[in-house]
């Protein structure tokens, strides 16, 4: 889920991803022949668009504002944040790291569904204001579901249940009455597990009662409450499970290298097929690291143009691939390359010591006693 940029707010990277547009025109549709002209009659069709139009804009504005407090909190917590992804299901605050403290991690956690609340009262005192002053009733419509909605949003994610933001302060308490904050993590991991099985539950409920939208809704968002509490109960296994690990203990010293200028095909028949690797740093003339080449590369290069297209040139720039010192610690490391496909290379002095794979770190896992399957 990257989505595509779209600007940045107080230094943060905004993207929206391509679901965006599903959710956008569900609402605009529902609000449009559905929720208007039952709170308000009166009016013709085209108002009820025009006015379901700027209604869901503000609703994704609210959502953005909802992440930016996140986001906000965290940068004045030091934790560095990546970007903000608005998608089906609401928004995403990618964060470099995690809070140091209990009361940082309640703080963050908190501020998304203040902020809704905030909005809700707000919204829904420009309806009451309308109200009193006899404006149109459509108006009075928009404020009004403008600020329930942001109240059911702020409840929904008060939920005490990881990922939504009640599983956070869930969390964030936990920790605070044990000290133990990866027992908190898991803890709320497994609340997210049960809270996601409810949703399913329900949705299965309402489908076989005929409310066919609703409970597919609901079962959509109860699995992806399933699928993201697993991702965080695993990602805290592999945390604490790594935590004192360093770069050095994973990394494959002295890994293979190929020149930058080499051909697709030479590099699949002497470097892929001889030494059963599926990443080569590339050297030039001086031996200095200029990229990284994958057999991924390699695949998107068409059979017939492999032997005359050189490998610097589908591969990775240096620049763009994550880079490790031996002594780090991996989890932080892991954290930084998060967005990457996976291969950190290692340098010691500016020389190539070594590179991290997937391999390795199924490898480390393994060896720690950690599934990963």
């Amino acid at each position: 889920m990257h989505g595509f940029r779209v600007g940045t707010v107080f230094g943060i990277e905004l993207r929206i991803d391509w679901s965006v547009a599903v959710i956008f025109w569900l609402l605009v549709w529902g609000l449009a022949t559905i929720s208007f002209p039952a709170l308000a009659g009166g009016y013709t069709g085209a108002e009820y668009w025009i006015v379901g139009f700027f209604t869901t804009v503000v609703f994704l504005a609210s959502l953005l504002a909802h992440e930016l407090s996140h986001s906000i909190v965290a940068n004045r917590r030091d934790i560095k944040v990546r970007d903000i992804t608005l998608w089906l299901f609401g928004g995403v605050s990618s964060l470099e790291g995690e809070a140091r403290t209990p009361r940082s991690d309640f703080e963050i956690a908190i501020a998304g569904p203040a902020t809704s609340i905030v909005l809700g009262f707000v919204f829904g005192a420009f309806a009451i204001l309308l109200y009193a002053i006899g404006t149109a009733h459509l108006a009075i419509a928009a404020f009004g579901w403008l600020g329930v909605i942001n109240l059911v949003l702020a409840f929904f994610n008060l939920m005490p249940a990881a990922p939504l933001d009640g599983g956070r302060v869930l969390r964030a308490w936990l920790w605070h009455r044990t000290g133990d904050h990866d027992a908190a993590a898991l803890s709320a991991a497994r609340a997210g597990h049960v809270f996601g099985w409810v949703l399913v539950g329900l949705g299965l409920l309402e489908f076989m009662a005929g409310a066919t939208v609703g409970g597919i809704w609901f079962m959509l968002l109860g699995w992806f409450l399933l699928s993201a509490s697993r991702s965080e109960e695993m990602h805290t296994v592999v945390v604490h499970a790594l935590h004192d690990v360093r770069v050095h203990d994973v990394m494959t010293p002295s890994p293979v290298t190929a020149p930058a200028d080499t051909s697709i095909a030479e590099l699949l028949d002497h470097f892929v097929l001889v030494h059963h690797c599926s990443a080569f740093p590339l050297v030039d003339r001086d031996g200095r690291v200029v990229a990284l080449v994958t057999l991924r590369h390699c695949r998107s290069v068409p059979v017939a143009k492999r032997a005359s297209t050189v490998a610097r040139d589908v591969a990775t720039p240096i620049a763009d691939v994550p880079i490790a010192a031996p002594d780090e610690l991996l989890v932080p490391v892991l954290q930084r390359a998060a967005e990457s496909d996976g291969r950190i290379l290692v340098m010691s002095e500016g020389h190539l010591a070594g590179i991290i794979t997937p391999t390795d770190i199924t490898r480390a896992l393994h060896y720690h006693g950690v599934p990963t399957r």
